[in-house]
């Protein structure tokens, strides 16, 4: 990866250097008489497209201390859960700072024993339970909705909640998870306190076909109302869409601008994933790619929960249409149409420029229209519009150059070679020169065949010659 950045990254590299490390998933829920607060979110995503790991750790804040129950939906029930480390989120944040900064430089808990209660109902099926750290975990698959609510207070009870309620809102977003084949939750008690702290991540791993990551349940617990910073590092194989994040208001911390001509992204090495985190080095045990996604606002306004199929990865391509020759009359301004078009499977923002020729050419023989970046969406296309502007002055003859279009949002390049040939006016025009030009290249594949022929004239009767005197 080269070794410079735009402004953009520094601000990000700023922001990355003082991000705090809280965070926390899912939905929470406490006694009515105390008021929660969830402050932030951190979540490491790795999906390898069968399997994911989810690391989460949690801040939260209460008027008063009492155990509250978050609640976490997950897509499959996990194949491992386990007591994570804040050094997960601290060696990533390090890797995006090194990462940043090179190419600036460059250009088990509290022994909470309880009883569970309503096991008998035969809707929830109980699937794991443990005590892991300062968490006491119970997951349940919910085989319908009906119930529920019953179940879910008499668990909350057992565990030594007071006057825990699941609200209307609760119960039908669970009902959404269900319709949407998310059928298993981690019921998770936890110590709330005046005093804002952070409980050790935990790491979850389990089977699914799609990247998943639950923000519909926390803005429909007791927290929704939170104002809150969520911060989400994503590491997949590919690039996920913008429109996954943007959909749902998030925004990139890690945008992909353009600097002398490269492009950046962040790829993972073998080392790296070793350091942030075993189980994810084996998920991959190559060089994926990392996304690192924000929010800033009430939790209730979230648009969904980051959700990507194997068809929401992006695949960006483009197509350059344009003549491959250009005769521009000395002394006079020529515009010229270029047309690019989205190949790929998403939208693209891309900025055109020209490459070679004259050396001052960028500077004063053209302009372009539009001159700053523009959106394509896939499958539609843009045209921009060169005037150029040759001076009276400039040399005549053929000049190769270089039209460049990238994108802004993704590590991707085009380039579309062409000749620019500068002619003296003519009352024919270009037409005329390039008879003309075509007859000087004519005449000069003449000489050459003419000569050619004579050369092999010239061994022919030297052979002949020989042969003669031999005899």
């Amino acid at each position: 990866m080269n070794n410079k950045i735009g402004f953009c990254i520094t601000l990000s590299l700023v922001f990355l250097l003082n991000f705090p490390l809280v965070s926390s998933d899912g939905g929470i829920i406490g006694p009515p008489q105390i008021y929660i607060q969830e402050k932030a979110q951190n979540a490491i995503v790795a999906w390898n497209g069968t399997e994911e790991i989810l690391i989460l750790s949690v801040d939260i804040q209460s008027s008063e201390s009492a155990k509250v129950l978050r609640v976490i939906p997950l897509p499959s029930n996990p194949i491992e859960v386990k007591e994570g480390s804040f050094e997960s989120f601290t060696k990533l944040q390090e890797i995006i700072n090194e990462k940043l900064t090179e190419i600036w430089n460059h250009s088990k808990g509290d022994g909470l024993d309880y009883e569970q209660g309503g096991n008998s109902l035969e809707n929830v099926e109980i699937t794991f339970q443990d005590t892991i750290g300062a968490h006491n975990i119970t997951i349940v698959k919910i085989i319908d909705v009906t119930n529920f609510s019953n179940w879910a207070t008499n668990f909350a009870t057992s565990a030594g909640l007071v006057d825990i309620t699941f609200s209307s809102k609760f119960q039908i977003m669970v009902e959404e998870y269900l319709k949407d084949n998310i059928s298993f939750f981690v019921f998770d008690i936890i110590d709330a306190a005046e005093d804002e702290h952070s409980i050790n991540p935990i790491i979850y791993r389990f089977k699914t076909d799609f990247l998943f990551y639950p923000l519909k349940i926390t803005a429909a617990s007791d927290v929704g109302e939170t104002y809150a910073r969520v911060n989400v590092f994503c590491i997949a194989k590919e690039l996920i869409k913008e429109e996954v994040f943007s959909d749902i208001s998030f925004y990139s911390n890690l945008d992909y601008y353009w600097y002398d001509d490269v492009a950046y992204d962040i790829n993972l090495t073998e080392e790296e994933l070793t350091e942030i985190s075993p189980d994810i080095y084996n998920l991959f045990k190559d060089d994926p790619i990392l996304m690192d996604y924000y929010y800033y606002g009430k939790y209730s306004e979230i648009g969904g929960d980051i959700v990507a199929f194997e068809g929401d990865f992006s695949y960006p391509d483009f197509e350059i249409t344009t003549e491959d020759e250009v005769f521009i009359e000395r002394g006079t301004k020529n515009v010229v149409n270029l047309t690019v078009r989205n190949t790929g499977n998403t939208q693209l923002r891309g900025r055109l420029d020209i490459e070679n020729g004259i050396d001052w050419l960028q500077h004063t023989w053209f302009s372009i229209e539009p001159s700053w970046y523009v959106t394509i969406d896939e499958g539609d296309e843009t045209t921009f519009e060169f005037l150029f502007d040759i001076p009276s002055n400039i040399p005549l003859g053929d000049y190769g150059l270089t039209y460049v279009l990238r994108s802004s949002n993704y590590n991707l390049e085009k380039q579309k070679n062409i000749t620019l040939t500068i002619y003296e006016k003519t009352e024919g025009g270009a037409g005329l020169y390039q008879e003309i030009e075509n007859i000087k290249t004519n005449m000069n594949y003449l000489l050459f065949t003419s000569a050619l022929c004579l050369f092999l004239i010239v061994v022919l009767a030297v052979a002949m010659i020989i042969v003669i005197k031999k005899k």
